[in-house]
């Protein structure tokens, strides 16, 4: 997200998230009140605020949208289904905050949202987006085969309104990986790789999820998991986003529940 005039947002978590993850909580309410960043807490029934919490625009408004991703459909995950009252400005589509990555008028997400939404054709779902999140530009990228969520925030994320840096998924797959860049390259994007050795990425560790950090003015909060790649990852973090400031905080027992920092909070001005 981009900053409204330089404020700094209030970040929200999930009172889950104090409850069953009290590391976690402490440590990132350790590094959000080292540099003066407030954060308030929300009773919900899960830990994803990203999810469904609305989208905040550059100038101050939320706009809600219809959180029924089919992930959770079924009795069985009645339990997990935190609903959001319909605000002033709402999206009458179905769509999750995890596949909308935005900096100013320009935002990315994966062609799952074609998908959670048949009845609409893909022009109309584009515009509608566009129209209610003040957009020039939607940018729509493939999702990985096997994801589920069909999120974008694990896949690509913006370096500045230019710029994208993106996984190299070569080593999973040179086919996604070029139609990856492709769709990126389309809209004249300035690309740039974060990259793994062999054998990085696989069904059960698609761990694209450093780049599901936090940034925050010029603050970058990222997800790390205890492993010999974490190095390698802040490294060429701290080197592409070299402006900021990097604070690191484990994420380990999260990302085996499917998600990671940029997961786990939403913001709001105010």
């Amino acid at each position: 997200m981009q900053e409204k005039f330089g404020m700094r947002p209030t970040i929200i978590i999930s009172d889950l998230l104090i409850k069953n993850h009290a590391a976690i909580a402490n440590s990132l309410c350790r590094i959000l009140d080292k540099y003066a960043i407030k954060c308030e807490i929300l009773e919900t029934k899960d830990i994803w605020m990203r999810d469904f919490m609305p989208f905040l625009l550059d100038d101050g408004r939320l706009v809600s949208y219809v959180y029924d991703p089919d992930y959770l459909k079924g009795d069985k995950y009645n339990n997990l289904r935190t609903k959001i009252q319909p605000l002033k400005e709402h999206i009458n589509l179905v769509l999750d905050g995890g596949n909308f990555i935005r900096l100013g008028g320009k935002a990315i997400m994966t062609d799952k949202i074609f998908k959670e939404n048949p009845s609409k054709t893909k022009p109309e779902i584009i515009e509608t987006i566009k129209q209610k999140c003040a957009l020039n530009e939607l940018i729509i990228i493939p999702r990985q085969p096997y994801d589920m969520l069909g999120h974008s925030d694990g896949m690509a994320r913006w370096i500045d309104k230019n710029g994208v840096l993106i996984n190299d998924f070569s080593n999973e797959s040179k086919s996604f990986n070029d139609r990856l860049i492709k769709a990126l390259k389309k809209y004249g994007l300035d690309i740039k790789f974060m990259r793994y050795g062999e054998g990085f990425f696989s069904k059960t560790r698609d761990w694209g999820a450093y780049l599901n950090f936090i940034k925050i003015n010029g603050l970058l909060i990222v997800p790390v998991y205890g492993t010999d790649d974490d190095y390698i990852a802040i490294e060429q973090i701290k080197k592409i986003y070299s402006g900021c400031s990097v604070e690191t905080i484990n994420l380990s027992e999260i990302i085996e529940l499917g998600g990671a920092l940029h997961c786990i909070m939403a913001e709001k001005f105010g």
